[in-house]
Parts: C-alpha cells; sequence; structure tokens
C-alpha cells in the first residue's frame, strides 16, 4: 500500500508572514512536520507544494538527500483563496502511483509519529476510506449563535446534540474517494473513517502571534489542558465558573454582569465569544447524517458558500459560543425539568431567528472581560 504525505507550504499568510518557515525551536516551522512524516516510516512519498521558491530552497537546504520533494503549484493554485482539494488533486495526480494521500498543514508543530503508524495499520485493513483526527473536547450544539437583527439567534434547531469537533492535524484519504467529500470540513461523516483521538497540544495550530507564542511554551515543556469547571448558587441563579475560582472570583464575576441582567432570571443571558475549535469543523459525536440549522441564514453562518468553494476559513461568517466556562442558568428553567417525549415532525423546517431571538441587551462577550484579574479561560497551560 502506497501512501503519500502533502504538506502544503504557502509562503504567504496574512496574520503570521511568512509563518512556514519562521523559526521554531531552531530550525523552519514547516521541518517539525516533515521530520515527523519521515520519523514514522509510513510514507512511501513526502512533498511540500508550494508557490514559492523560497519555501522550496529552504526544504532543500534542509533535506538535501532528497528525502521530501517539493511541487510547485501552477498560478491558479497560488493564491489564499486556493481550494486545499485542488491542492490535492494536484499532488495526486503528479503521483499516479499512491493508493493513499495525506494532508498534513505545517502549522501543527505537535503531530506524533506514533499516530501515523496508528493510521497506517487501519488504512492496511482495508476498511476506512479516510482517517481524520478528533478533538477531545465536546460542546451541545444549542451553545451556538449567530447575530441576527438585534440580537442573536440559535444556530442548530431540534434534539439537543453532542458535537465532537475534527481536526486537520490528521488527514488521510483513499485515492478512490472523491476529494469533495474525503477533504471538505463539513458536517456529514462517512461511516468508513477512521478516527485518530488526539490531545489538545496536537490540534495546536500557529496561525497567528498569540498561537505561535503559545506553541513555544508547549514546546518548552509547557502543558495544555481543559480548565475544570464547578458550579454554585447565586440566588435564582446557577453560576458555573473554574473549579479553581475562589468566592471573590465568582462575585468579581457576578459584579461585571451588573445587577439589571441578575434581575430577571426568566430571560435568557448569554455569554459568548468566539467559538473554540471553530463551528465549521464540527463532527457529530454520535454519527448523526446531519444536523438541523434553525434556517439557511444560520447554516450560511456555520458553512458559508465562499468557505465551502474556498476551504479558506477567512471567508466564515461570524457565529458564537455559549463559554463553556462561565454562564449562568436560572435555577427553575424549563431545561431542567423532566423529558418529555418529542416530535420528528418539525425537524429541519426553517424556523424564523426572530423566534429565538436573544436580545442583544441580554448578550455579554467573554473578550470584554478576558482582562479582567477574575477571569480563567478554557484552556489552561502550566508551565
Amino acid at each position: 500500500m502506497n501512501i503519500g504525505a502533502l504538506v502544503p507550504a504557502r509562503l504567504g499568510s496574512r496574520r503570521l508572514p511568512r509563518k512556514n518557515i519562521l523559526p521554531f525551536h531552531g530550525r523552519p516551522l514547516l521541518c517539525r512536520t516533515l521530520d515527523v512524516l519521515l520519523d514514522s516510516n509510513v510514507f512511501c512519498d513526502v512533498t511540500v507544494s508550494t508557490e514559492s521558491e523560497e519555501v522550496a530552497a529552504v526544504v532543500r537546504e534542509h533535506y538535501p538527500a532528497g528525502d521530501v520533494a517539493v511541487l510547485i503549484r501552477p498560478d491558479s493554485l497560488a493564491g489564499d483563496d486556493a481550494p486545499l482539494a485542488r491542492v490535492a488533486d494536484h499532488y495526486m495526480e503528479a503521483r499516479p502511483r499512491l493508493h493513499w494521500g495525506g494532508l498534513f498543514m505545517p502549522t501543527f508543530p505537535f503531530r506524533r509519529a506514533g499516530r501515523l503508524v496508528e493510521a497506517a495499520a487501519a488504512i492496511h485493513t482495508g476498511y476506512p476510506l479516510r482517517v481524520q483526527a478528533v478533538r477531545p473536547e465536546q460542546h451541545w450544539d444549542q451553545d451556538y449563535f449567530f447575530p441576527h437583527g438585534g440580537g442573536f439567534a440559535p444556530v442548530f434547531a431540534g434534539f439537543p446534540t453532542l458535537l465532537r469537533f475534527s481536526s486537520t492535524s490528521y488527514m488521510l484519504w483513499r485515492r478512490e474517494t472523491p476529494q469533495c467529500t474525503a477533504m471538505r470540513l463539513g458536517y456529514r461523516l462517512s461511516e468508513r473513517e477512521h478516527r485518530l483521538r488526539i490531545d489538545l497540544e496536537e490540534t495546536v495550530d500557529i496561525d497567528t502571534p498569540a498561537d505561535l507564542d503559545l506553541a513555544l511554551r508547549l514546546a518548552a515543556g509547557a502543558r495544555l489542558t481543559q480548565t475544570p469547571v464547578a458550579t454554585r448558587t447565586h440566588g435564582p441563579w446557577f453560576v458555573q465558573a473554574p473549579a479553581t475560582a475562589t468566592d471573590a472570583d465568582v462575585a468579581a464575576f457576578l459584579d461585571w454582569l451588573g445587577p439589571d441582567l441578575l434581575a430577571d432570571p426568566t430571560a435568557p443571558l448569554l455569554l459568548l465569544q468566539k467559538p473554540e475549535p471553530p463551528l465549521f469543523t464540527a463532527r457529530l459525536a454520535i454519527d448523526l447524517a446531519e444536523l438541523h440549522f434553525l434556517n439557511p441564514t444560520a447554516q450560511d453562518h456555520t458553512w458559508s458558500p465562499r468557505y465551502v468553494t474556498t476551504a479558506n476559513t477567512a471567508h466564515c461568517l461570524p457565529v458564537y459560543q455559549q463559554s463553556p466556562i462561565w454562564r449562568l442558568v436560572a435555577r427553575d428553567t424549563p431545561l431542567l425539568a423532566p423529558p418529555c417525549p418529542v416530535s420528528r415532525a418539525g425537524l429541519g423546517q426553517p424556523i424564523a431567528a426572530e423566534e429565538r431571538l436573544v436580545p442583544a441587551g441580554r448578550v455579554r462577550f467573554v473578550e470584554d472581560m478576558a482582562g479582567l484579574p477574575f477571569y480563567q479561560g478554557a484552556y489552561t497551560v502550566a508551565g
């Protein structure tokens, strides 16, 4: 079984210029990926796809024995909006003897050779059509909202469902699998997919200066963990906060919200943040064929037409997530009532956003409290 590895490495980058060849612990960043691919002994071909002679020169300098090939892209695949699936097609067309291809973005510096060995073992069974990494976190679909009119509406309608998220840190596909299926980061899952359960460090993707700072800390020995949470009571509210937060921290959080928001526990109160991980990479933990979007507008915010065409996340429309760490829920909310039968008759039918709208006055944003002394984020870096 011939398995090839494609590493797309353009020189250009909007948020972190020249990120793929920035120094990272003494070597260009893309070398972290190339070294792991070579160390795994899984691949008969490792190729860097680039539009840049400068990137090509870096590869040839660090791998003079020819262990890593360079594939120069045509002009049509050189820009920011070049679809990743087209880049993969270009690679597979240039390597006709490959049975499987793998795509490995060079901005994930904490891959493990052992994961690649696991992927190869699954591939050699002949069963999977693709291999995909899956993050450890899970989130409720009802925690996601998009801006609409004078407030925020839920993205999804229907039965509450746990979402699990994919990661592009490991992604492999069989040649016969249509690229539009194998490469799109969407909601549909083939049952013939092997999932690699990965750790948080393996999901770190360097796309901004802050990402680079985090990665350098982790490479120096720090550990990345999910922040544990605990629930307290405050009058008519349940207050969720980090388990390590003190009573004074929780009091400061409530003071920040203010008495006006806390006065009416019958009205929804949202603490929103940018989704982490991004919602467009969500996969259903229970493998339903599809999610039930509130309406087409909600679907476009989650999986915008331009993103579908280009696979460029810069074209994703704004979606927000209720904070998994900080939130308030009324103690007598109907959500705590015993479950009752729900009809499937209305599932999938569009619902006007106004019917589920939370007014902007009942919404606060995590980024506005991120610099305050009591704040702790969803992830903790220790060391």
